[in-house]
């Protein structure tokens, strides 16, 4: 065989030396089709098979991504729902308990809502994990906090929740009804909610919590919880029909004829101090700032040791026997007045006081 010339012995080896390299990138040793073939077009080669190998890598990835992703939903919808079912059997235990009655609910009445609070870090937690842990928290607590109180002032009444709006006007959240008593009061939600339950822990009689959300609570202009339940109670009639188990005490001649009752069941005594409902029954419309009213429901609280009252609260409605809409109502520790020793005041006072 002839000697190939030094320049085509060249070029053969350099093609066979790329093939080789190509070859090697691609981790396999060159193939009888890649020597002799032009090194541009085994560059091409590597390279496409390079990318090939890079998506099915980022597809590999893609997958193995999608499945923890897959696993992680499933953990996730597990977990919610071990939640839900725990939520759903406390409620249970709860609804097995009898309701609270008005007149022991320390919650009625306006409340602010705070939104959610600061937690305590677990033991060995750095402060900047904590504060971190705080945030995140808060974001999510926080939207508990809008779905079960919303923002602003919001009134607990017998029948449910009402936003107040800074203009007055009100707007029904959710009908409810209410366990325990005491320090812990639990709300159960009847329709509407994306909760089953809220349980409110009482710090004094105008802070409270509610716990595991930790949602801030302080009631309104700073009143007392049997100040401010007064015109709940009285509203919640309105909204229920509900009415108390009046007892006629007497009818007076006054404003035209008023037939007074008292409501004995609502009496609450505290050493020598009682609080006890009355209300006043028109027979002829009676008129508040240009607004007609038909009866009267009032709180009173009597010295029983001293023999004098005081008006706390009172509530004007537009039909008889405290039915029918709200035309005014006002609350607050009015003067003490004595009862002397005959009259609808000393009737009342011994209907309060009476061991």
């Amino acid at each position: 065989m002839k000697a190939m010339p030094f320049f085509f012995r060249t070029v053969a080896a350099g093609a066979l030396a790329l093939a080789a390299l190509a070859a090697a990138a691609q981790g396999r040793p060159p193939t009888t089709d890649q020597i002799g073939k032009d090194p541009g077009a085994l560059r091409q080669e590597a390279e496409q098979q390079q990318a090939r190998e890079r998506a099915q890598q980022q597809q590999n990835s893609q997958q193995q991504a999608d499945q923890q992703w897959n696993e992680t939903l499933r953990q996730q919808q597990g977990r919610a729902s071990g939640d839900m079912a725990q939520a759903e059997a406390v409620r249970r235990s709860w609804q097995q308990r009898p309701p609270l009655a008005p007149e022991k609910n320390p919650l009625l009445g306006r409340w602010e809502s705070l939104g959610s609070g600061q937690r305590k870090a677990a033991p060995g937690v750095s402060p900047e994990m904590a504060n971190l842990a705080s945030a995140l928290l808060g974001g999510i607590t926080g939207g508990m906090c809008d779905s079960m109180l919303g923002r602003g002032t919001i009134d607990f009444r017998p029948t449910g929740l009402f936003a107040i709006g800074r203009d007055g006007s009100e707007r029904p959240m959710y009908r409810a009804e209410y366990r325990g008593g005491g320090s812990r009061v639990v709300v159960l939600p009847q329709s509407g909610t994306t909760f089953t339950h809220m349980i409110i822990d009482f710090d004094g009689a105008d802070r409270a919590t509610v716990a595991v959300v930790g949602c801030g609570l302080a009631r309104a202009g700073g009143g007392s919880a049997a100040k401010t339940a007064v015109a709940s109670t009285a509203a919640a009639a309105v909204d229920t029909g509900a009415t108390p188990q009046w007892k006629l005490l007497g009818t007076s001649a006054g404003n035209g004829g008023i037939d007074v009752y008292v409501a004995p069941a609502s009496i609450r005594r505290s050493g020598d101090k009682a609080r006890m409902h009355n209300l006043f029954d028109f027979k002829t419309r009676q008129l508040f700032e240009g607004k007609p009213f038909l009866s009267a429901r009032n709180e009173y609280e009597f010295d029983c040791a001293r023999s004098r009252q005081r008006m706390l609260g009172t509530t004007g409605f537009s039909g008889h026997m405290g039915k029918g809409t709200i035309v005014a109502s006002s609350e607050g520790d009015g003067v003490w007045e004595p009862v002397g020793s005959s009259g609808p005041s000393y009737e009342h006072w011994t209907v309060a006081c009476r061991r």
